[in-house]
Protein backbone atom coordinates (compact mmCIF):
# COMPACT_ATOMS: atom_id res chain seq x y z
CA UNK A 1 0.00 0.00 0.00
CA UNK A 2 2.84 2.40 0.91
CA UNK A 3 4.63 1.56 -2.33
CA UNK A 4 1.45 2.21 -4.31
CA UNK A 5 0.89 5.61 -2.67
CA UNK A 6 4.51 6.61 -3.22
CA UNK A 7 4.36 5.49 -6.83
CA UNK A 8 1.17 7.47 -7.38
CA UNK A 9 2.63 10.59 -5.75
CA UNK A 10 5.68 10.44 -8.00
CA UNK A 11 3.44 10.65 -11.04
CA UNK A 12 2.26 14.09 -9.93
CA UNK A 13 5.27 15.68 -11.55
CA UNK A 14 4.30 19.25 -10.59
CA UNK A 15 4.45 18.31 -6.90
CA UNK A 16 7.79 16.58 -7.42
CA UNK A 17 9.19 19.67 -9.16
CA UNK A 18 8.21 21.91 -6.26
CA UNK A 19 9.74 19.38 -3.87
CA UNK A 20 12.96 19.36 -5.89
CA UNK A 21 12.98 23.16 -5.81
CA UNK A 22 12.62 23.24 -2.01
CA UNK A 23 15.22 20.53 -1.33
CA UNK A 24 17.80 22.24 -3.56
CA UNK A 25 16.98 25.60 -1.96
CA UNK A 26 17.59 24.26 1.55
CA UNK A 27 20.85 22.51 0.62
CA UNK A 28 22.18 25.62 -1.11
CA UNK A 29 21.00 27.93 1.68
CA UNK A 30 22.62 25.85 4.44
CA UNK A 31 25.79 24.91 2.57
CA UNK A 32 26.77 28.34 1.24
CA UNK A 33 27.79 29.91 4.61
CA UNK A 34 30.08 26.92 5.25
CA UNK A 35 31.69 27.38 1.84
CA UNK A 36 32.02 31.11 2.50
CA UNK A 37 33.92 30.46 5.74
CA UNK A 38 36.14 27.86 4.10
CA UNK A 39 36.94 30.09 1.10
CA UNK A 40 37.90 32.92 3.45
CA UNK A 41 40.29 30.65 5.36
CA UNK A 42 41.84 29.39 2.13
CA UNK A 43 42.21 32.95 0.84
CA UNK A 44 40.13 32.31 -2.29
CA UNK A 45 38.88 35.89 -2.51
CA UNK A 46 37.77 38.28 -5.23
CA UNK A 47 39.84 41.35 -4.50
CA UNK A 48 38.80 44.92 -5.42
CA UNK A 49 40.17 46.54 -8.57
CA UNK A 50 39.44 49.51 -10.83
CA UNK A 51 36.96 47.60 -12.99
CA UNK A 52 35.14 46.00 -10.05
CA UNK A 53 32.36 47.48 -7.94
CA UNK A 54 33.00 45.89 -4.55
CA UNK A 55 35.48 47.59 -2.21
CA UNK A 56 36.42 44.71 0.10
CA UNK A 57 37.65 41.15 -0.64
CA UNK A 58 34.76 38.66 -1.02
CA UNK A 59 34.95 34.82 -1.11
CA UNK A 60 34.33 33.51 -4.63
CA UNK A 61 33.54 29.80 -4.36
CA UNK A 62 29.75 30.09 -4.54
CA UNK A 63 29.65 27.65 -7.43
CA UNK A 64 30.48 24.82 -5.03
CA UNK A 65 27.16 25.25 -3.24
CA UNK A 66 25.26 25.50 -6.53
CA UNK A 67 26.94 22.35 -7.86
CA UNK A 68 26.29 20.17 -4.83
CA UNK A 69 22.71 21.33 -4.24
CA UNK A 70 21.84 20.89 -7.93
CA UNK A 71 23.36 17.49 -8.51
CA UNK A 72 22.71 15.97 -5.07
CA UNK A 73 19.02 16.80 -5.40
CA UNK A 74 18.94 15.44 -8.95
CA UNK A 75 20.62 12.21 -7.87
CA UNK A 76 18.09 11.72 -5.08
CA UNK A 77 15.20 11.92 -7.52
CA UNK A 78 16.97 9.72 -10.07
CA UNK A 79 17.45 7.05 -7.38
CA UNK A 80 13.81 7.26 -6.29
CA UNK A 81 12.45 7.11 -9.82
CA UNK A 82 14.81 4.27 -10.65
CA UNK A 83 13.64 2.34 -7.58
CA UNK A 84 10.00 2.68 -8.54
CA UNK A 85 10.74 2.10 -12.25
CA UNK A 86 9.11 5.39 -13.27
CA UNK A 87 10.36 7.09 -16.41
CA UNK A 88 9.98 10.88 -16.70
CA UNK A 89 13.18 11.61 -18.59
CA UNK A 90 11.77 11.30 -22.12
CA UNK A 91 14.06 12.98 -24.65
CA UNK A 92 15.78 14.97 -21.92
CA UNK A 93 19.51 14.08 -21.76
CA UNK A 94 20.37 14.27 -18.08
CA UNK A 95 23.70 12.50 -18.49
CA UNK A 96 24.92 15.15 -20.94
CA UNK A 97 24.23 17.89 -18.39
CA UNK A 98 25.83 15.91 -15.56
CA UNK A 99 29.03 15.09 -17.45
CA UNK A 100 29.51 18.43 -19.22
CA UNK A 101 28.37 20.38 -16.16
CA UNK A 102 30.93 18.66 -13.94
CA UNK A 103 33.76 19.50 -16.36
CA UNK A 104 32.66 23.12 -16.70
CA UNK A 105 32.32 23.43 -12.92
CA UNK A 106 35.85 22.08 -12.35
CA UNK A 107 37.15 24.51 -14.97
CA UNK A 108 35.55 27.43 -13.12
CA UNK A 109 36.79 26.12 -9.77
CA UNK A 110 40.38 26.01 -11.02
CA UNK A 111 39.98 29.50 -12.45
CA UNK A 112 38.64 30.77 -9.11
CA UNK A 113 41.66 29.37 -7.29
CA UNK A 114 44.27 30.35 -9.87
CA UNK A 115 43.24 32.38 -12.97
CA UNK A 116 43.70 30.46 -16.23
CA UNK A 117 44.52 31.86 -19.70
CA UNK A 118 41.42 32.54 -21.81
CA UNK A 119 42.46 30.10 -24.55
CA UNK A 120 42.73 27.22 -22.06
CA UNK A 121 39.29 28.00 -20.67
CA UNK A 122 37.82 28.10 -24.17
CA UNK A 123 39.36 24.71 -25.02
CA UNK A 124 37.88 23.09 -21.90
CA UNK A 125 34.50 24.69 -22.63
CA UNK A 126 34.62 23.14 -26.10
CA UNK A 127 35.35 19.73 -24.53
CA UNK A 128 32.44 20.07 -22.08
CA UNK A 129 30.03 21.17 -24.82
CA UNK A 130 31.26 18.36 -27.10
CA UNK A 131 30.54 15.77 -24.42
CA UNK A 132 27.07 17.25 -23.89
CA UNK A 133 26.43 17.11 -27.66
CA UNK A 134 27.67 13.53 -27.90
CA UNK A 135 25.35 12.50 -25.05
CA UNK A 136 22.27 13.99 -26.69
CA UNK A 137 22.18 17.76 -26.09
CA UNK A 138 21.84 18.63 -29.78
CA UNK A 139 20.38 21.30 -32.01
CA UNK A 140 19.24 19.17 -34.93
CA UNK A 141 17.11 21.68 -36.82
CA UNK A 142 15.74 25.19 -36.66
CA UNK A 143 12.31 26.46 -37.52
CA UNK A 144 12.00 28.42 -40.74
CA UNK A 145 10.69 31.86 -39.63
CA UNK A 146 9.29 32.52 -43.13
CA UNK A 147 7.20 29.35 -43.23
CA UNK A 148 3.62 30.66 -43.25
CA UNK A 149 4.76 34.04 -41.89
CA UNK A 150 1.77 36.29 -41.20
CA UNK A 151 2.68 39.97 -41.41
CA UNK A 152 0.34 42.90 -40.84
CA UNK A 153 -0.32 43.71 -44.52
CA UNK A 154 0.45 40.38 -46.19
CA UNK A 155 1.25 36.71 -45.69
CA UNK A 156 4.36 34.93 -46.86
CA UNK A 157 5.39 31.29 -47.15
CA UNK A 158 8.91 30.32 -48.26
CA UNK A 159 10.54 26.92 -48.00
CA UNK A 160 9.96 24.02 -45.65
CA UNK A 161 8.87 24.29 -42.03
CA UNK A 162 12.27 23.15 -40.69
CA UNK A 163 15.89 23.49 -41.75
CA UNK A 164 17.45 20.16 -40.83
CA UNK A 165 21.16 20.13 -39.95
CA UNK A 166 23.71 17.50 -40.88
CA UNK A 167 25.77 16.05 -38.05
CA UNK A 168 28.75 18.41 -38.30
CA UNK A 169 26.56 21.53 -38.62
CA UNK A 170 24.46 20.39 -35.66
CA UNK A 171 27.65 19.98 -33.64
CA UNK A 172 29.01 23.42 -34.50
CA UNK A 173 25.74 25.27 -33.86
CA UNK A 174 25.25 23.46 -30.55
CA UNK A 175 28.78 24.38 -29.48
CA UNK A 176 28.25 28.04 -30.33
CA UNK A 177 24.98 28.12 -28.38
CA UNK A 178 26.24 26.35 -25.24
CA UNK A 179 29.58 28.18 -25.06
CA UNK A 180 27.90 31.49 -25.89
CA UNK A 181 25.29 31.29 -23.12
CA UNK A 182 27.86 29.92 -20.64
CA UNK A 183 30.10 32.95 -21.16
CA UNK A 184 27.17 35.38 -21.37
CA UNK A 185 26.08 34.46 -17.83
CA UNK A 186 29.67 34.86 -16.66
CA UNK A 187 29.90 38.32 -18.25
CA UNK A 188 26.81 39.67 -16.44
CA UNK A 189 28.23 38.49 -13.11
CA UNK A 190 29.62 41.91 -12.32
CA UNK A 191 27.31 43.09 -9.55
CA UNK A 192 26.03 41.55 -6.32
CA UNK A 193 23.30 39.04 -7.06
CA UNK A 194 22.84 40.06 -10.70
CA UNK A 195 23.85 36.89 -12.56
CA UNK A 196 22.23 34.74 -9.86
CA UNK A 197 18.91 36.59 -10.07
CA UNK A 198 18.77 36.72 -13.87
CA UNK A 199 19.67 33.02 -14.07
CA UNK A 200 16.97 32.25 -11.50
CA UNK A 201 14.38 33.99 -13.67
CA UNK A 202 15.61 32.13 -16.77
CA UNK A 203 15.37 28.82 -14.91
CA UNK A 204 11.81 29.63 -13.83
CA UNK A 205 10.91 30.48 -17.44
CA UNK A 206 12.29 27.15 -18.67
CA UNK A 207 10.52 25.36 -15.81
CA UNK A 208 7.25 27.03 -16.74
CA UNK A 209 7.36 26.19 -20.45
CA UNK A 210 8.93 22.70 -20.18
CA UNK A 211 5.81 21.23 -18.55
CA UNK A 212 3.50 22.77 -21.14
CA UNK A 213 1.61 20.17 -23.18
CA UNK A 214 3.26 21.43 -26.38
CA UNK A 215 6.71 20.63 -25.03
CA UNK A 216 6.09 18.06 -22.26
CA UNK A 217 9.56 17.62 -20.81
CA UNK A 218 8.95 16.73 -17.13
CA UNK A 219 12.55 15.60 -16.58
CA UNK A 220 13.91 18.88 -17.87
CA UNK A 221 11.34 20.82 -15.86
CA UNK A 222 12.47 19.01 -12.71
CA UNK A 223 16.09 19.92 -13.47
CA UNK A 224 15.11 23.55 -14.10
CA UNK A 225 13.16 23.61 -10.82
CA UNK A 226 16.15 22.18 -8.98
CA UNK A 227 18.47 24.77 -10.52
CA UNK A 228 16.03 27.53 -9.58
CA UNK A 229 15.99 26.31 -5.97
CA UNK A 230 19.79 26.17 -5.83
CA UNK A 231 20.03 29.72 -7.14
CA UNK A 232 17.41 31.11 -4.77
CA UNK A 233 19.11 29.52 -1.75
CA UNK A 234 22.42 31.01 -2.88
CA UNK A 235 20.91 34.42 -3.68
CA UNK A 236 20.28 34.97 0.04
CA UNK A 237 24.06 35.21 0.53
CA UNK A 238 24.89 36.71 -2.87
CA UNK A 239 22.50 39.67 -2.89
CA UNK A 240 23.85 43.11 -2.02
CA UNK A 241 25.85 43.36 0.16
CA UNK A 242 27.22 40.03 -1.09
CA UNK A 243 28.87 37.73 1.43
CA UNK A 244 30.03 35.39 -1.33
CA UNK A 245 30.29 35.53 -5.13
CA UNK A 246 29.28 32.94 -7.71
CA UNK A 247 32.81 32.92 -9.07
CA UNK A 248 33.59 31.40 -12.43
CA UNK A 249 32.65 27.97 -11.07
CA UNK A 250 29.10 29.12 -10.35
CA UNK A 251 28.63 31.37 -13.39
CA UNK A 252 30.00 28.81 -15.86
CA UNK A 253 27.97 25.98 -14.32
CA UNK A 254 24.74 27.98 -14.26
CA UNK A 255 25.16 29.20 -17.83
CA UNK A 256 26.05 25.72 -19.08
CA UNK A 257 23.06 24.04 -17.42
CA UNK A 258 20.66 26.75 -18.65
CA UNK A 259 22.01 26.45 -22.20
CA UNK A 260 21.63 22.65 -22.17
CA UNK A 261 18.14 22.84 -20.66
CA UNK A 262 17.06 25.28 -23.35
CA UNK A 263 18.29 22.88 -26.05
CA UNK A 264 16.61 19.85 -24.48
CA UNK A 265 13.41 21.38 -23.18
CA UNK A 266 12.24 24.51 -24.95
CA UNK A 267 11.24 22.66 -28.11
CA UNK A 268 10.04 19.06 -28.00
CA UNK A 269 12.23 16.15 -29.08
CA UNK A 270 15.54 18.00 -28.79
CA UNK A 271 14.54 20.25 -31.70
CA UNK A 272 15.23 23.88 -31.03
CA UNK A 273 14.69 27.10 -32.97
CA UNK A 274 17.85 29.09 -32.23
CA UNK A 275 16.30 32.15 -33.83
CA UNK A 276 13.07 31.57 -31.92
CA UNK A 277 11.94 34.60 -29.92
CA UNK A 278 11.23 32.26 -27.01
CA UNK A 279 14.90 31.47 -26.54
CA UNK A 280 16.02 35.00 -27.24
CA UNK A 281 13.61 36.44 -24.66
CA UNK A 282 14.64 33.94 -21.97
CA UNK A 283 18.31 34.94 -22.33
CA UNK A 284 17.80 38.45 -23.75
CA UNK A 285 19.76 40.42 -21.13
CA UNK A 286 22.90 38.22 -21.12
CA UNK A 287 22.85 37.92 -24.93
CA UNK A 288 22.46 41.65 -25.56
CA UNK A 289 25.07 42.54 -22.93
CA UNK A 290 27.54 40.06 -24.43
CA UNK A 291 26.98 41.18 -28.03
CA UNK A 292 27.53 44.82 -27.11
CA UNK A 293 30.62 43.88 -25.07
CA UNK A 294 32.14 42.12 -28.08
CA UNK A 295 31.31 45.05 -30.38
CA UNK A 296 32.59 47.61 -27.88
CA UNK A 297 35.89 45.82 -27.31
CA UNK A 298 36.39 45.20 -31.03
CA UNK A 299 35.85 48.91 -31.83
CA UNK A 300 38.28 49.85 -29.05
CA UNK A 301 40.78 47.35 -30.49
CA UNK A 302 40.85 45.30 -27.30
CA UNK A 303 40.62 41.56 -26.82
CA UNK A 304 37.02 40.40 -26.41
CA UNK A 305 38.23 38.60 -23.27
CA UNK A 306 39.50 41.81 -21.62
CA UNK A 307 37.09 42.98 -18.89
CA UNK A 308 35.80 46.55 -18.82
CA UNK A 309 33.20 48.76 -17.13
CA UNK A 310 30.88 49.19 -20.08
CA UNK A 311 28.28 46.57 -19.18
CA UNK A 312 24.61 47.36 -18.77
CA UNK A 313 24.74 47.28 -14.97
CA UNK A 314 27.69 49.70 -15.01
CA UNK A 315 25.64 52.12 -17.15
CA UNK A 316 22.76 51.99 -14.69
CA UNK A 317 25.06 52.58 -11.71
CA UNK A 318 26.44 55.69 -13.43
CA UNK A 319 23.03 57.34 -12.91
CA UNK A 320 23.64 57.18 -9.16
CA UNK A 321 21.32 54.20 -8.61
CA UNK A 322 22.36 51.82 -5.83
CA UNK A 323 23.32 48.22 -6.53
CA UNK A 324 20.12 46.95 -4.89
CA UNK A 325 17.82 49.08 -7.02
CA UNK A 326 19.88 48.40 -10.14
CA UNK A 327 19.39 44.68 -9.47
CA UNK A 328 15.64 45.19 -8.98
CA UNK A 329 15.41 47.05 -12.31
CA UNK A 330 17.27 44.34 -14.23
CA UNK A 331 15.30 41.58 -12.45
CA UNK A 332 12.07 43.26 -13.50
CA UNK A 333 13.20 43.59 -17.12
CA UNK A 334 14.30 39.94 -17.16
CA UNK A 335 10.98 38.84 -15.62
CA UNK A 336 8.96 40.75 -18.21
CA UNK A 337 11.00 39.16 -20.98
CA UNK A 338 10.52 35.73 -19.38
CA UNK A 339 6.77 36.31 -19.23
CA UNK A 340 6.73 37.26 -22.91
CA UNK A 341 8.69 34.11 -23.74
CA UNK A 342 6.24 31.94 -21.81
CA UNK A 343 3.25 33.65 -23.42
CA UNK A 344 4.62 32.75 -26.87
CA UNK A 345 4.44 29.07 -25.88
CA UNK A 346 0.89 29.21 -24.49
CA UNK A 347 -1.44 31.18 -22.25
CA UNK A 348 -1.15 28.51 -19.55
CA UNK A 349 2.65 28.69 -19.70
CA UNK A 350 2.52 32.42 -19.00
CA UNK A 351 0.19 31.84 -16.03
CA UNK A 352 2.52 29.13 -14.77
CA UNK A 353 5.49 31.49 -15.04
CA UNK A 354 3.58 34.14 -13.05
CA UNK A 355 2.59 31.59 -10.40
CA UNK A 356 6.14 30.29 -10.02
CA UNK A 357 7.53 33.83 -9.89
CA UNK A 358 5.00 34.75 -7.18
CA UNK A 359 6.00 31.60 -5.26
CA UNK A 360 9.69 32.61 -5.39
CA UNK A 361 8.90 36.20 -4.35
CA UNK A 362 6.84 34.95 -1.38
CA UNK A 363 9.76 32.81 -0.21
CA UNK A 364 12.10 35.81 -0.50
CA UNK A 365 9.65 38.02 1.40
CA UNK A 366 9.18 35.35 4.06
CA UNK A 367 12.90 35.34 4.72
CA UNK A 368 13.24 39.13 4.61
CA UNK A 369 10.17 40.01 6.64
CA UNK A 370 9.93 37.07 9.04
CA UNK A 371 13.15 35.11 9.55
CA UNK A 372 15.51 38.08 9.20
CA UNK A 373 13.26 40.28 11.37
CA UNK A 374 13.17 37.68 14.15
CA UNK A 375 16.94 37.29 14.01
CA UNK A 376 17.47 41.06 14.26
CA UNK A 377 14.98 41.24 17.14
CA UNK A 378 16.85 38.45 18.94
CA UNK A 379 20.16 40.28 18.56
CA UNK A 380 18.60 43.52 19.81
CA UNK A 381 17.30 41.78 22.92
CA UNK A 382 20.66 40.11 23.61
CA UNK A 383 22.62 43.37 23.44
CA UNK A 384 19.96 45.53 25.09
Amino acid sequence: MHSLLTNKALYHIEIVQVLGFIIALLISYLLTPLIQTRASKLGVLDKPSKRKIHTTPVPRLGGVGIYFSLFLTSLVFIAVYWHYKISVIGTFSLLGIFAGGTIIFLLGLLDDIEPLPARYKLCIQVIAATIAWYLGIRIIHVVNPLYHADFFFFKLSIGEQYFHFERIISYLITLVWIIGITNAINLVDGMDGLATGISLISAIAIWGVAVDYRISQPGGALMAATLAGSLLGFLRWNFNPARIFLGDSGAYLTGFVLACLSVSCVIKKVAIAVVSPVLFLIFALPIIDTVFAVIRRTINKKSIFDPDRGHLHHRILEFGISQKYASYILYLISAVLGLLAASLVSYKASLRFLALSAFVILIALFYTCVINWKRQKLFRNIFK
